[in-house]
């Protein structure tokens, strides 16, 4: 059923915010703790807020109508916005708990004309209530979306024990089908959830709620990846946030995690395969299974991108945090050169040392500096990524709090704006407007007007034609040279017959 895709999470050590790597100190442990605590508080805050009518807000009165949820990490969140919604809920007619489309009906979404105009627009998005059970989350969600919603808020099984606290700890996985999911997904407890399905199926009236995803704020925001350098997954999502971090390398502060485990009892054929020696002491996910790429070998190209970050970072200062920002941030120009090609430069079957050293020679980045740094540190370094693990081997930290959704360059960059306290112009650069009445599909594109339209087709039709024209009147002249030709051949055959005739 369902219980694959979900995990509880306790706070200490798993929701610990690693300190910055040469600062284990009790002093940056009691900063790190800190953090987490007014990250927890921020979270507290909820996700679902309702809005309408009176006397549903009046039951939520204890949290001024919020309710506490846990984002799925698949879709795509509206990060960095509030955005009104209407609930839907349909009763299960099959007994399959809204795991079929047959299973359940509901309303479409709320509509109005616009004045002067025929066209119809929609008023409220629709958020679909489901209940868990039966099927993964990731079904559930699909299904929600092919009867229209355009989030869906999954309201936990009578049978469950978790309450609206634990809903703080739950992490709602992906069940490895979740990838093309492009809309929101919001998991409450059963106690949050039964208010709401109630005055969902009352007809008398529309309920309305608000979704928002809000992070802790700050002048600069903090980052956090963990990652994998074998992973094709995280290496894509680094290539495409490379520019956009360019863009934010005076306001925002990156730190690169990667995906470090132990395999002390392990076999030697399993630490062979996946670990840096026989010990097992340090292991890395085999990227390519029975290929010639080794765990060892990601782990050594792991510690090769933390040498490059570590020692190519440079503090820089920034107007954008006004008269009192002093807090330097850290950018490694030279790591992030590096890691934008490493995935086009230096796939599996060129993986390992030979061509991370000819990349670094291509982006200038000094490898005997590098080298060095490896062997002084390298214990050290796999040391700390192994002793602070995150939820999941591809994960984001933001301002200590965890990051929901897809990992797509566009959405990160939209999390990671909503949590500065003011927004910079270079957040007011990259982000664009969302249409939230469709599927997230990436980076929104600016359209072209229709006369713009027309006109790109008049051309293309004008090329066309001409190019056509070009190609009769060649192809006209290449036919009369064959002929011709031809015709000088068969009359040379003929006279050369006719002179064997008179010879004879």
């Amino acid at each position: 059923a369902d219980v694959r895709g979900i995990f509880w999470v306790p706070p200490p050590p798993a929701q610990r915010q690693p300190p910055r790597r040469g600062e284990e100190t009790m002093a940056s442990n009691i900063v790190v703790w800190a953090t987490c605590l007014l990250a927890f508080l921020h979270r507290a805050c909820g996700q679902v807020y309702v809005m309408a009518p009176e006397s549903l807000v009046q039951k939520y009165s204890k949290t001024r109508g919020s309710i506490e949820g846990s984002t799925a990490t698949f879709g795509a969140p509206f990060y960095g916005d509030r955005v009104l919604g209407r609930l839907v809920y349909g009763e299960s007619l099959l007994g399959k708990k809204h795991c079929k489309e047959a299973d359940y009906n509901v309303p479409e979404a709320a509509t109005e004309t616009r004045s002067g105009s025929s066209y119809k627009e929609v008023r409220l998005i629709n958020i679909v209530l489901v209940r868990r059970g039966d099927c993964s989350f990731t079904t559930k969600v699909k299904v929600a979306y092919a009867k229209g919603a355009h989030a869906v808020i999954i309201v936990d099984k009578e049978e469950s024990e978790l309450t609206t606290k634990d809903m703080r700890n739950i992490i709602v996985a992906d069940d490895g089908y979740g990838g093309n999911i492009r809309i929101p997904s919001v998991l409450i407890s059963k106690y949050d959830g039964r208010p709401l399905i109630e005055a969902a199926l009352n007809t008398k009236s529309q309920v309305i709620v608000e979704l928002a995803w809000n992070l802790p704020t700050n002048r600069v925001v903090q980052t956090d990846l963990w990652m994998s350098s074998g992973s094709r997954e995280s290496l894509k999502f680094l290539k495409e946030f490379a520019p956009k971090r360019r863009t934010l390398n005076r306001v925002v502060s990156f730190t690169p995690h990667y995906a470090v485990f132990g395999m002390d009892s392990a076999d030697q054929v399993t630490a062979n395969t996946l670990c840096s020696d026989r010990t097992g002491k340090y292991c890395a996910e085999d990227p390519d299974g029975p290929g010639p790429v080794t765990g060892r070998d990601v782990l050594e190209e792991n510690v090769r991108q933390l040498c490059i970050h570590d020692m190519y970072k440079k503090a820089r200062t920034t107007n954008s945090l006004g008269s009192n920002g002093a807090t330097a941030v850290e950018y490694a120009a030279e790591f992030w050169d590096y890691i934008e090609k490493f995935l086009d430069r230096c796939p599996l079957d060129k993986f390992g040392l030979d061509c991370s050293q000819k990349l670094m020679t291509e982006v200038k980045i000094d490898s005997a500096k590098i080298d060095g740094c490896v062997r002084s540190t390298g214990e050290a370094k796999l040391q700390h990524e192994r002793k602070y693990p995150a939820w999941s081997p591809r994960a984001l930290r933001i301002n200590g709090w965890r990051y929901s959704g897809v990992l797509d360059s566009d959405l990160v960059t939209r999390a990671i704006c909503s949590g500065f306290t003011d927004t910079p112009q270079e957040c007011k650069k990259l982000i664009k407007t969302r249409d939230y009445f469709t599927p997230y599909n990436g980076e929104q594109v600016e359209g072209v007007s229709f006369g713009t339209l027309i006109g790109w087709l008049f051309g293309t039709v004008v090329f066309a034609s001409a190019a056509l024209l070009l190609y009769k009147r060649y192809l006209k002249k290449e036919m009369r040279a064959t002929l011709r030709e031809e015709v000088m051949l068969e009359v040379q055959a003929q006279i050369g017959e006719y002179s064997r005739l008179q010879g004879k």
